[in-house]
């Protein structure tokens, strides 16, 4: 679109300030909606959990009902274990095996900002456009909460640095002297495997500055034009060593000099979304209230698929 032809930005001000003072419920409704709609679009990072895990919309008729909470829940399956063929001299008979299933549950809470309020006639004086005021604090606090539990519950289930999990037979989280060289990421990647679930890594996690150690990979240690590409174009969302790399930018949740690593979303868990993110906005006289709230659950139901390293200098 022509920038000139393009409407400034005190115009669509008054167009959304013109749909709040209106009494009509359904044209209130709109301008929450548009104004939700520039949430979704104007996110500084996108939400590193839902790029691990992708979400998944989840309907009031699929909820299952509980007897010791009355808070939505969803209850999932989990692939059972199964014995291994054994070898048997003939005119003989298998063993007999109860069939089991085991579950898991996915807990929905509700994520919400605080309540903004504002003098309706003090916005009229902003040049940049309402709906990036009115959204852009809202949606990083609540991007940055979701990450927070996420990274959290990691940390938690993999118990420490050089814990075995009883559950995997195998520690998770380990530390690995010498930086992050080519050597130690190709000796990362076997931690994983070392469970007895036998899983590979699909994802590796890393911050914004430790990102920059591997960008220092020579030509002889990375091979090919690799080395040179990362030297004109630094790094994006790329693979190495077959595996996706994600880079974030809250160092707080991923510290430097450390590495998540993940398995398949098939093998880690769900991530379910009863609610999505939406915008409610009041108006009482000549105050705007408003705050964006989201209900949604997640569960990671399999902790083999999972893994930390620390790179020790």
């Amino acid at each position: 679109m022509d920038q000139q032809n393009e409407p400034s930005a005190k115009l669509i001000n008054g167009t959304v300030l013109d749909q709040l003072d209106s009494k009509d419920p359904h044209i209130v409704k709109q301008a929450a909606e548009n104004i939700n709609d520039y949430l979704r679009m104007k996110l500084r990072e996108d939400e590193i959990f839902a790029r691990i895990l992708p979400p998944i919309p989840v309907s009031n008729d699929e909820l299952d009902k509980q007897v010791d909470t009355d808070l939505p829940v969803k209850v999932l399956d989990k692939e059972p274990d199964s014995p291994g063929a054994i070898t048997v001299p003939f005119a003989s008979l298998p063993e007999n095996r109860y069939i089991y299933g085991p579950r898991y549950r996915v807990m929905f809470d509700r994520v919400l900002t605080p309540r903004f309020t504002a003098d309706v006639d003090k916005l009229r004086t902003y040049d940049m456009d309402i709906r990036q005021v009115l959204s852009d604090n809202a949606l990083k606090d609540m991007m940055a909460e979701y990450d927070g539990k996420f990274l959290r519950t990691v940390n938690q289930l993999l118990l420490g640095v050089g814990v075995t999990i009883p559950e995997t037979g195998a520690v998770q989280w380990i530390q690995i002297a010498g930086g992050i060289t080519r050597e130690n990421l190709a000796e990362s990647m076997k931690i994983m495997p070392r469970s007895n679930k036998r899983l590979n890594v699909a994802t590796v996690l890393i911050n914004q500055v430790s990102i920059w150690d591997v960008v220092k990979f020579t030509r002889e240690e990375i091979g090919g034009d690799m080395s040179q590409k990362l030297f004109e174009q630094g790094f994006t969302e790329d693979q190495i060593m077959g595996k996706r790399w994600i880079v974030t930018i809250k160092r707080d949740l991923v510290p430097d000099n450390t590495v998540f690593l993940f398995a398949e979303p098939k093998y880690l868990g769900k991530y379910m979304i009863l609610e999505d993110t939406t915008m409610y906005i009041e108006r009482k006289a000549f105050f705007l209230e408003f705050f964006a709230y989201k209900t949604a659950g997640a569960s990671l139901g399999n902790v083999a698929a999972v893994c930390r390293v620390d790179y020790t200098p």
